[in-house]
């Protein structure tokens, strides 16, 4: 049994982060990431997860886009859908497993195990959800990853979230059941944190005596989709204020859970 189990909501802005904590704990420690899905779509038929495919990355991983530049030479794709080689790699196993039957999640953990990963790593939800940003005088409704390739060229007046249906999935239900302490961030608040915690179910999960560190960061998203995002969720559980510093979370974690 973990003497520690710790769950950490974060998206591709804290793969760093997570990476050092990891790297910081005990073995007889767990250590388990929950990554936001609104950023996911799908790109030359294949599953994209952002968050996902960024928190898979071993750290210092180089970077090449001869598919990405490949795609565009022939015009397949658009350019807001440029992404390395090696993330290219990722959603086309995630893409056959998920072809084959197999759920998001279950993608995900075999991604993480075949890499090596110091941590469990979950999509909040099994459900396609897509958040989608409203732009321009004539509004039309653009995928958020269209956005974020160019802030600058788009204003934004609302951010929409498209989804048949969404809770959370029932790997991310155990896991809070059974955490010590859960962990918020360092990560974009509107583009990470909030979605999560604003996925149907997950405020549910967290007892209000439930220890939450709320790890001290800017939000990284641009400063108009913040502010046409709508105000920032609460904290959920007993929340504490901690510095984005993996050894001081790691010893709050202790001292709180003790």
């Amino acid at each position: 049994m973990a003497d520690m189990r710790i769950t950490i909501v974060t998206g591709a802005d804290g793969a760093p982060f997570v990476h050092d904590l990891a790297a910081r704990l005990a073995p007889e420690d767990e250590l388990t990431v929950i990554a936001p899905t609104v950023r996911d779509h799908w790109s030359a038929w294949l599953k994209a997860s952002p968050d996902l495919d960024a928190l898979l990355l071993a750290p210092g991983t180089p970077a090449t886009y001869a598919v990405a530049d490949q795609l565009r030479t022939i015009e397949y794709s658009p350019e807001w859908q440029r992404t390395s080689d090696q993330t290219v790699a990722t959603r086309l196993v995630r893409t056959e497993l998920i072809g084959s039957g197999f759920s998001l999640t279950e993608a995900t953990l075999a991604a993480a195990t075949r890499g090596g990963l110091p941590y469990g790593l979950l999509p909040v939800s099994e459900e396609r959800a897509e958040l989608h940003v409203v732009v321009g005088d004539e509004p039309r409704a653009i995928h958020v990853e269209e956005y974020l390739a160019d802030p600058a060229g788009h204003t934004p007046s609302e951010t929409v979230l498209v989804a048949e249906t969404l809770s959370v999935s029932a790997t991310v239900t155990t896991t809070l059941r059974q955490t010590d302490v859960l962990v918020l961030g360092p990560s974009s608040r509107t583009l990470a944190i909030d979605p999560v915690l604003r996925t149907p179910g997950f405020l549910d999960l967290v007892p209000a005596d439930l220890p939450v560190l709320v790890v001290e960061h800017d939000d990284s998203a641009p400063a108009d989709l913040v502010r046409v995002a709508g105000l920032r969720q609460d904290d959920p559980g007993s929340p504490q204020r901690v510095a984005a510093d993996p050894a001081a979370v790691l010893e709050l974690a202790r001292k709180v859970t003790a």
